[in-house]
């Protein structure tokens, strides 16, 4: 779980106040370079290979889920070039807006919130409850298109 979420973790802060020239939160731990630097540190950190694997499991599934194919110079970092510099007025209203019109998120949302309704429900059957849950890969494919 940590590893999952540590890009941004390490990549927001770093983006946004440390370097805010860049105004970009996708920056070196969204990169295959930081997979390796991740790597050396966790394995002089934990001495485990077990806790390490997990950890930059999580690291690469971040980056798969965020799709970082798409931006290759922030994913070939530093091959390509330095990063590119992104600048939003009012990042954090801009993202908040982003997600708040994203019609992806609200099905997700409605789709969490409409699992829990089965879920705590005493009186659901067996079988709205089995056509809840199987129907929820269904509706994340149809929301990402794939």
């Amino acid at each position: 779980m940590v590893g999952s979420v540590l890009p941004d973790i390490i990549d927001k802060p770093l983006g946004y106040i440390v370097l805010p020239d860049l105004g970009d939160g996708r920056l070196i731990a969204h990169a295959l370079a930081g997979i390796i630097l991740i790597s050396i540190i966790g394995l002089c950190l934990f001495r485990s290979t077990l806790l390490t694997g997990a950890l930059i499991t999580g690291v690469i599934s971040h980056q798969i889920l965020d799709e970082m194919w798409n931006i290759p110079i922030n994913w070939f970092y530093p091959l390509l070039g330095p990063f590119p510099v992104y600048l939003h007025e009012n990042y954090f209203g801009w993202g908040l807006m982003k997600e708040l019109t994203t019609p992806s998120e609200w099905a997700f949302s409605l789709a969490i919130l409409f699992l829990l309704y089965i879920r705590s429900s005493e009186s659901a059957s067996f079988r709205v409850r089995t056509a809840a849950f199987s129907s929820v890969p269904a509706l994340l494919l149809l929301i990402t298109g794939r």
